[in-house]
């Protein structure tokens, strides 16, 4: 049986996994759509980063475990 403290709230809570996965969805989106021109382009390397810090920062707040496996990819 798994120790619900360690999988975090994004294996033990459902508004907490969906809210996660829908700011993945949105990273998702801004990377496929960078440099592109598209009307969900990012334009700049900075707003780009910014984005994606926002998410990381929304994500640490819903469940830091879950941040902590996502910010060891930015590695």
């Amino acid at each position: 049986m798994k120790d619900k403290k360690k999988s975090g709230r994004y294996h033990t809570n459902k508004k907490v996994k969906s809210s996660i996965d829908k700011l993945l969805k949105q990273n998702a989106r801004n990377v496929s759509n960078f440099c592109t021109g598209s009307k969900y382009d990012l334009k700049t390397q900075e707003a780009f980063d910014l984005a994606w810090s926002n998410i990381e920062n929304d994500i640490k707040e819903l469940d830091e475990q879950m941040y902590n496996i996502i910010v060891k990819q930015d590695d």
